[in-house]
């Protein structure tokens, strides 16, 4: 053990016991909780929850979690402009992490949040959590959806084409379908 570890955990329970205090005056509420298909996060849940402090709604946060449950993907946080300032953000952020225990992932980070995240991002670490750098752009989230695409259940109709197209009968039939409707330009 080095001499750093003992000084690193107070620090970690005193940033821990800060956030612990901020998301005690937050609760959620679950407005709605979906998975369709296309959604990012798609087979997993997309959730709508209403942020109330006190017993008053003060705003909401639009969050998803991926079918693998290892990453929760916040897609916004809105606190109304009144009550902005006051760590009830934070204290949402550290309220999905203690009940999810996964990374936190923010989509496309608005600029005027920037000042938001990067406070966040330190008082995570400072707590030994994990809020990881925004995801932006088709292409990183098609990346990042690429990890559970395994896990996208198939619509019937793309596996019964599959299917008849791995059949011996195929090429008879697509030879017929040619000859009388023509070639098809997706083939």
């Amino acid at each position: 053990m080095s001499f750093f570890e003992p000084l690193r955990d107070f620090f970690h329970r005193r940033a821990a016991k800060t956030l612990n205090d901020a998301s005690a005056r937050v609760h959620l509420v679950n407005r709605r909780q979906e998975s369709p298909r296309g959604n990012f996060v798609f087979p997993g849940t997309d959730y709508l929850d209403d942020i109330e402090v006190a017993g008053l709604r003060v705003g909401q946060v639009d969050y998803g979690i991926n079918p693998l449950g290892d990453r929760l993907y916040i897609n916004k946080i809105e606190i109304d402009r009144a009550k902005q300032g006051q760590g009830i953000g934070l204290g949402v952020l550290w309220h999905l992490w203690l009940t999810h225990q996964v990374p936190i992932v923010p989509l496309y980070q608005f600029a005027a949040s920037d000042g938001f995240w990067d406070r966040a991002r330190r008082r995570f670490a400072a707590a030994g959590a994990v809020l990881e750098d925004e995801l932006r752009g088709d292409d990183q989230m098609a990346l990042e959806q690429q990890r559970w695409q395994h896990l996208v259940p198939e619509p019937e109709h793309e596996r019964l084409i599959r299917e008849l197209k791995a059949s011996p009968e195929w090429p008879a039939i697509k030879a017929r379908m040619e000859a009388e409707y023509g070639i098809c330009p997706e083939d």
